[in-house]
């Protein structure tokens, strides 16, 4: 059995599959040296030098007897999903009976951005340790995306005290994750907190001196000095290395409501997965990370039915998706799965920091989201799937 990933899935998974006494040899391809560790945490607590590196580090996994082999620091090179062979980045192959691929997904930087001093994204623990260093002597940071990732970032280092400017094409924040629904709310709250927010805006070029970032011309010709310039524009799923595998690949590994690959045995989970979320009707592929953890689980479970012949063992994985950010002393909870919405409800509580807004598609509640509202939101969450089993699962079982 092989587990591809050191992410939370492929932690989740391997610890599943021992859990579940699994008497083969596993075999993990962690692809990061150090161990897996918490992503949420990067631009949060991390950034804000609030928590350590060792505080941020997921607990060891305890073998208990399995016989679990960890390869650190080595990817995927290659798959040959019908010979069933892996090929290593190291140049070592392994044959496999059952394969799960958690390879997560990388930031997505445009050509721009590459090779130029002091211009980073922020996807891994690299990542941020670089920005750490870069942080150090107070430049004058510009974010290119105002997304979860871009406003994370601006809330921690506006919390360092330094310069920050956030720059994105559309024409409200957080666009994606919420609709734009937050979007007035989100930029009412960094600019309260001393961020300049550009919105509807584009990048012509960046511009640099000896090989290092000292500025941005925008679309409109308006100069943004910079010292240090931040990357938020989104993530590519990690499936480069599957090219010319066998593998249906379109947005992720293509998955089905089980989290089963198009080749019988190769199972998928976490952000790489594009799978068929039985409980919305549609394909989606979810970065979250309760989302990786409860993927990870599931996919090792049916991965080993499967190779049982236990076909009554394979459970259709079914999830209501659920993210957080923290911005400014604030919790910003979402729920469920906006796209396609038709109808948004904003209600504003009574002493409360923000809104609380509901999403519908018809009369069915799809998604929800709140500042500092814990209760209404896990409230909403279980009445999203309530409605979804009832509209969509029980009609498809009739």
């Amino acid at each position: 059995m092989i587990v591809a990933g050191g992410s939370l899935s492929g932690q989740s998974a391997v610890t599943e599959l021992i859990d579940r006494g699994f008497a083969g040899e596993i075999v993990w391809i962690t692809g990061e040296a150090g161990g897996v560790y918490s992503k949420p945490a990067l631009s949060k607590e991390f950034m804000q030098g609030r928590v350590s590196l060792e505080s941020i580090l997921l607990p060891a996994i305890d073998p208990c007897g399995a016989n679990l082999k960890i390869i650190d620091g080595s990817r995927g090179l290659s798959l040959d999903a019908q010979a069933r062979h892996l090929q290593l980045d190291d140049g070592r192959y392994f044959d496999f009976d059952g394969l799960l691929i958690c390879t997560g997904a990388s930031a997505r930087m445009p050509d721009f951005a590459l090779n130029i001093d002091n211009v980073l994204p922020l996807r891994t623990l690299e990542h941020a340790l670089a920005i750490q260093q870069a942080v150090r002597t107070k430049p004058r940071v510009l974010i290119l995306g105002g997304g979860l990732i871009g406003c994370e970032m601006a809330a921690s280092l506006r919390g360092l005290d330094l310069d920050v400017t956030v720059v994105e094409m559309q024409s409200s924040l957080l666009e994606r994750p919420f609709g734009g629904a937050f979007g007035d709310y989100f930029e009412q709250l960094q600019r309260r907190n001393g961020v300049t927010v550009l919105t509807g805006q584009s990048l012509a070029r960046l511009q640099t001196a000896n090989g290092k970032v000292t500025g941005a011309e925008l679309a409109d010709s308006r100069l943004l000095p910079a010292d240090l310039v931040l990357v938020g524009a989104g993530s590519i799923p990690e499936t480069a290395w599957l090219a010319g595998s066998g593998l249906a690949l379109e947005n992720g590994v293509v998955c089905d409501d089980t989290l089963c690959s198009s080749v019988p045995g190769i199972f998928a989970a976490g952000d790489v997965a594009s799978w068929l979320n039985p409980l919305y009707g549609v394909r989606m592929r979810v970065e979250h990370w309760t989302n990786a953890s409860a993927q990870g689980r599931a996919a090792a479970t049916n991965l080993l039915a499967a190779l049982c012949g236990d076909a009554p063992g394979i459970k259709s994985f079914g999830d209501i998706p659920y993210f957080w950010s923290d911005q400014f002393g604030l919790k910003i909870q979402m729920v469920g799965w906006h796209p396609g919405h038709d109808r948004v409800v904003v209600d504003q509580p009574e002493g409360a920091p923000g809104p609380v807004i509901t999403y519908f598609r018809g009369d069915r509640l799809v998604a929800a989201a709140g500042v500092n509202a814990s209760r209404a939101v896990m409230t909403f969450r279980r009445q999203i799937e309530a409605e979804a089993r009832r509209t969509v699962l029980e009609p498809a079982d009739a």
